[in-house]
């Protein structure tokens, strides 16, 4: 049984055509739908992008199928964080990028989530700040005395890109590695 795969599944040999499945792409947008954010960079809005939705699905497919997805500038904003206690900035992906994120997250998650640890909380679903206070209670409950809180500020903006890469490519050959 390897890290990368916990359950002993069957090992899955391609990712890249399974994100650019058709399906998938529509079950991305239906999230980003979903979600109801704002527009990014190029101006397309929720409804926007919705009429022209098969173009649109049609161009992304094709640009993950022959490798030339290029995703666009997102629009920073300023966002009032309580944490920070100042001003933080927040990229706003075009809708079409917030698709194409979708579609690798609808993937990427089955085979990742399951090596995480349970005390991890940050940007995983179902997870949130109060479900972190539940955890801390039950680990005061159970007798602990030490409690760690970490947090990274501006990981994706100051993170060794190349390293996390790296890591992740070592993560993904090992799980499409054959037995």
């Amino acid at each position: 049984m390897d890290g990368i795969n916990p359950t002993g599944a069957r090992q899955v040999h391609s990712l890249v055509d399974k994100v650019y499945q058709r399906k998938n792409l529509e079950m991305a947008w239906e999230k980003v739908k979903a979600n109801r954010g704002s527009g990014g960079v190029d101006g397309l809005t929720l409804e926007t992008f919705e009429v022209q939705l098969e173009q649109q699905l049609e161009r992304l497919h094709g640009e993950l199928k022959e490798d030339t997805y290029q995703p666009l500038r997102c629009d920073n904003i300023g966002s009032r964080s309580r944490e920070s206690r100042g001003v933080s900035m927040l990229g706003i992906p075009a809708i079409y990028d917030r698709v194409c994120q979708q579609a690798l997250l609808n993937r990427l998650e089955p085979i990742f989530e399951p090596i995480f640890d349970d005390a991890s909380f940050g940007y995983r679903r179902g997870r949130s700040a109060k479900n972190a206070l539940r955890k801390v209670w039950q680990e005061i409950d159970s007798g602990r005395e030490w409690i760690g809180d970490g947090d990274l500020q501006d990981f994706f903006g100051s993170a060794d890109h190349e390293k996390l890469l790296t890591l992740v490519a070592s993560a993904t050959a090992r799980l499409l590695r054959p037995d």
